[in-house]
């Protein structure tokens, strides 16, 4: 035996002393080998709990692996502001195996597919805040935006209306984005929330309303000067001079039913002797094409210190107001409320020459007033032939041919509708 004693036995048979061998070197077997002293650092409670760990992990790993491999992902998640536990939290509620990796230029034009039902105006709004997020490359995938992408955009706008439009894109773009897997999740639900535009309401001076009437006569042969003077001396919202036509305006009176109170309220607005000198000049026939590009430049001819949605509405609620000190004839001129009158229009134009003056910016007026006023030249584009153009719009998407040419892609379609070039159909740069 291993302890040095010895077994002797008698046996009648050989088969019997044999099996009884076999007893005892099985009992030799199974006896554990004496454990031989180590020099160890840890407490007998420590290597209790290493065995533990051991016994955890089984025998394809050492301790020392698991450790090292569980402290580096300790250390990652630390770096990106988070621990572990956080970590895998949003990993299992976001990963999504099924993903698809898509460009934004692609995935524009398959979101404003899905929107059979919208008008043009809102599919305009749609085109030009995500023309955007293509601005920098047409070819970033979608999963890669990140809030700081989205800051970086938006930043470069001051205005708050204008940041919370396109954030009301990019949410819209985005969430159908995260429905359809292109990407794991809204960046715009992260995005620092927008102060309070306290400032709503403003109105434009005497001389600001001097030159936006000088830029409208001189913008494009005055093509914007009949509905600029409409919402200058009739006070209707944008939306209402929208949807007047050219039956709307009638001698002494213009007949609104479009715009905000659409369905609700039709009502008649008086032409004052003023605007009857514009529309003599200037027919009304429509908003031009282009509108929202030609206030822009209008806007920036005016020069005002505080430019808001509605300013020539406001400017011209206040003139009215102190116009006719009856704020009854004016709440139902302008489609208003008492309140509303009240709270932003009343005794802010303290200046009664001003309102005089103001109520005979006739045309001949502005232009006796030489008012100087700065538009934007027109840039000359040096066009390629209509050979070399067609190639060109078949070798790449337009927007590219457009960048290449220092042009916005309306511009290139434009020009290659003139010259009868036929462009690609939709969805043929995605197949």
């Amino acid at each position: 035996m291993p302890d040095g004693k010895r077994i002797r036995q008698n046996f009648g048979e050989k088969t019997d002393a044999l099996m009884a061998l076999g007893d005892l070197q099985l009992e030799i077997e199974e006896t554990p080998e004496p454990r031989k002293a180590l020099r160890t650092l840890l407490t007998p409670e420590e290597l209790s709990d290493a065995e533990s760990a051991k016994q955890l992990i089984g025998n394809h790993q050492t301790l020392s692996q698991v450790v090292a491999h569980y402290e580096n992902l300790r250390k990652q998640a630390e770096e990106a502001g988070t621990n572990l536990d956080e970590a895998m939290s949003f990993f299992r509620s976001h990963y999504r195996a099924e993903t698809t990796e898509i460009t934004v230029f692609n995935a524009k034009w398959k979101f404003l597919q899905s929107r059979q039902d919208i008008s043009d105006k809102t599919r305009a709004n749609y085109e030009s805040g995500l023309k955007l997020l293509m601005k920098q490359d047409p070819n970033k995938p979608v999963h890669t935006f990140t809030v700081t992408d989205l800051e970086g955009i938006l930043g470069s706008y001051s205005e708050i209306h204008t940041r919370r439009s396109y954030r009301i894109i990019f949410n819209a773009f985005f969430k159908w984005a995260v429905r359809h897997h292109y990407c794991l999740e809204n960046p715009c639900e992260r995005l620092e929330k927008l102060p309070k535009d306290l400032s709503m309401i403003a109105l434009l001076s005497l001389e600001e309303s001097k030159r936006l009437l000088q830029a409208a006569i001189a913008h494009q042969d005055g093509i914007a000067a009949a509905s600029i003077a409409i919402g200058m001396f009739a006070g209707l919202r944008p939306s209402e001079i929208g949807g007047l036509t050219s039956e709307s305006i009638m001698t002494d009176k213009i007949r609104v039913t479009g715009g905000k109170m659409r369905r609700k309220v039709k009502r008649s607005v008086p032409i004052p002797p003023v605007l009857k000198e514009w529309l003599k000049e200037f027919s009304f026939t429509g908003l031009p094409n282009g509108w929202d590009y030609k206030m822009k430049i209008l806007k920036r001819a005016t020069r005002a210190r505080q430019w808001v949605k509605d300013i020539i509405r406001h400017t011209s609620i206040s003139y009215q107001t102190e116009r006719d000190r009856n704020e009854g004839l004016t709440v139902m001129n302008c489609g208003t409320s008492i309140q509303m009158l009240n709270l932003h229009y009343r005794e802010v134009i303290d200046d009664e020459t001003a309102v005089t003056e103001f109520w005979n910016l006739t045309p001949s007026k502005i232009r006796e007033e030489a008012t100087t006023v700065e538009l934007p030249s027109r840039k000359k584009v040096d066009w390629p032939s209509k050979a070399k153009l067609k190639k060109l719009v078949w070798k790449k998407a337009l927007i590219h041919v457009a960048n290449d040419l220092g042009v916005s892609d309306v511009a290139a379609r434009k020009r290659c509708v003139k010259l009868g070039i036929e462009l690609p159909p939709r969805g043929h740069w995605l197949k």
